[in-house]
């Protein structure tokens, strides 16, 4: 089953120069996959995010979640969608510093007026998930980095969504907060079969993934999968990256 299918998406900024930010994207993600979006700085992946989490539209062609294109929908039914259907996890964890770790966690189920028993079983469920059921009462400036990003893909979750967007979750954290996140990523993904879309420069965060998309110039230029060997996939991803021209500066030294 297609969780996410763009069909012929093509976004143009007008001014008095137009900018061609995507060209005839086609992108299918099915169930369960998790892919990951590379491609050098200023190449589109970041508007193809913009394009699929709503937050902006497209200018010709479509996207479907779920077979449903929320790009038609009312400003209600689209707020009721995004909550529901969608997860978000950001480079600066975008979590509210006057609630504590729990009730940072829970504000999407208090948003849908869920019962009080329902959100904390659900809360409990997450935290334990990600490892942090002992930092609930603290305040997101009392935890590390990781731990908020953790806290994060906590409040992501904790709806079932049907898609998961990353965009560049490692951004801001340390190699051991990294690996940390996208190894919780990774347990969401297997163990639960969320599907996930992860936007992301770094080759090390990357190889965690099923299968990588290329983006060049607002174009799909390449698409790697995985094998067995993560190892291997970093490799390929390293390859494939200084071939379509990721700026040396953008490459991860890091082995995995």
């Amino acid at each position: 089953m297609n969780i996410l299918e763009v069909k012929g998406m093509n976004k143009v900024y007008t001014g008095r120069v137009a900018t061609h930010a995507l060209t005839d994207i086609h992108l299918t993600i099915q169930k369960g996959e998790f892919v990951g979006i590379m491609g050098p700085s200023g190449s589109g992946k970041t508007t193809l995010l913009n394009m699929v989490s709503t937050i902006d539209r497209p200018s010709t062609g479509e996207v479907l979640i779920g077979g449903s294109n929320p790009h038609r929908m009312k400003k209600s039914e689209l707020a009721l969608f995004r909550r529901r259907q969608l997860g978000f996890v950001f480079q600066d964890f975008n979590l509210l510093d006057t609630l504590t770790v729990a009730e940072n966690i829970v504000l999407p189920l208090t948003l849908d007026r869920r019962p009080v028993k329902e959100m904390d079983s659900l809360l409990f469920q997450a935290a334990e998930r990600l490892g942090i059921t002992e930092i609930l009462n603290k305040r997101t400036y009392e935890i590390s980095g990781g731990q908020r990003q953790r806290t994060a893909i906590a409040r992501a979750t904790i709806t079932s969504p049907v898609l998961l967007l990353a965009d560049e979750p490692t951004g801001a954290l340390d190699s051991h907060s990294s690996r940390v996140v996208m190894e919780s990523l990774t347990q969401i993904n297997e163990k639960d079969g969320t599907t996930i879309m992860l936007v992301t420069h770094d080759p090390l965060a990357a190889s965690y993934c099923n299968r990588i998309v290329f983006i060049k110039d607002g174009k799909l230029a390449a698409e790697i999968h995985r094998g067995e060997s993560r190892q291997s996939f970093f490799q390929k991803i390293i390859d494939t990256l200084s071939f379509w021209g990721g700026n040396a500066s953008e490459l991860s030294s890091i082995r995995v």
